[in-house]
């Protein structure tokens, strides 16, 4: 198998069809969903605005943020002591119930959304691999309507591993931790390839799903043969993918984190280790760019990634189709009596 052809192919695909840049954003809930998130920004903001009533200036206005109150943190515990116990117990109760539903709802919304993301970019890049160079880039309805027969079966698919996974985490939590604890973390390295080898499974399977339009077994059948018959190739194609993720991240991700934190040291370095109102805003909007970028930097490695594998996967198909196929003794009396 060509690697480079496959590389520069997905590469082109994804930078002629940028619509697979939105479905990468999608897929990326169910598998980065940490970039994508956007609380600590938000947690900044809320601490902030709270704490506006206590700022206070050297006369030219209020720009330090400091807490000045005497007692200010035991007059809340003493309050709070105040507050009979049965109130604390019925707000504890319902903001768990909160938690839960809303917890149970964004996990829903990211399985339906990161499998719809996961189907199009698999289902685009199949479909832009046969297109002629010529023709005008994919849009958004080309690829969901022809993602659409195989999406609840993908879903299927994601929502039984989801569950067995689950099972088979708490029925293997304790002995992995006693496995740990025993060979002082050498247990979990010999499980390593074992967890490649199922995630790769996943992939395989969804791919052979959308890609030969297979039942769910059927699929894990085909997912098994293809990387069993092809272990070499799968194994290098992983480690080529993995560390050039790993490099193109740290190559970003050093230079924007420091973009991101200069506000605040150029502030504290000014103020004698104070924090002005105008590096929080700075930093606050600069965090938010962060994030944004974020987003559709995930968006993109996971459109890129999920579109090396499916070249990949299209790639050994065609090397088994174009293999030479011995003919048994009984195939051959079948072609003569024919």
């Amino acid at each position: 198998m060509d690697y480079g052809e496959v590389l520069s192919k997905a590469w082109k695909i994804i930078w002629k069809h940028k619509i697979l840049w939105l479905f990468g954003i999608l897929a990326s809930c169910g598998a980065m969903n940490s970039m994508s998130s956007g609380g600590g920004g938000g947690g900044g903001a809320s601490g902030a605005s709270s704490q506006s009533n206590l700022w206070h200036g050297n006369g030219a206005g209020p720009h330090l943020l400091r807490i000045t109150t005497p007692g200010y943190f035991e007059k809340l515990a003493a309050n709070a002591v105040e507050v009979p116990w049965g109130v604390w117990v019925s707000i504890g109760i319902v903001a768990l119930m909160v938690i839960i539903i809303l917890a149970v709802l964004i996990a829903v919304l990211r399985l339906f959304l990161g499998t719809l993301g996961t189907v199009g970019v698999i289902k685009g890049t199949s479909m832009a691999d046969q297109l002629d160079p010529n023709e005008k880039p994919l849009s958004f309805g080309q690829i969901f309507n022809a993602s659409k027969p195989s999406y609840w079966k993908v879903l299927l698919f994601h929502l039984g591993y989801k569950v067995a996974g689950t099972i088979v985490f708490m029925i293997f939590f304790l002995p992995m931790i006693l496995l740990t604890v025993f060979t002082c973390g050498l247990g979990l390295i010999l499980l390593i390839p074992l967890f490649w080898f199922i995630h790769q499974m996943l992939i395989f399977t969804t791919i052979a799903i959308i890609e030969e339009s297979l039942p769910v077994f059927k699929a894990i059948e085909r997912a098994w043969q293809m990387i069993t018959a092809h272990l070499g190739h799968v194994l290098l194609m992983f480690l080529i993918l993995f560390l050039g993720q790993f490099f193109v991240i740290l190559l970003l991700g050093l230079p924007l984190f420091a973009v991101l934190i200069s506000p605040l040291l150029i502030s504290l370095l000014i103020t004698g280790g104070e924090i002005t109102v105008a590096g929080i805003i700075i930093g606050s909007i600069l965090f938010l760019g962060f994030i944004l970028f974020m987003i559709l930097f995930s968006g993109v490695v996971q459109a890129y990634i999920l579109a090396s594998w499916t070249l990949t996967y299209r790639r050994l198909a065609n090397k088994e189709d174009l293999a030479p196929k011995i003919i048994s003794k009984s195939d051959q009396e079948t072609v003569e009596f024919t």
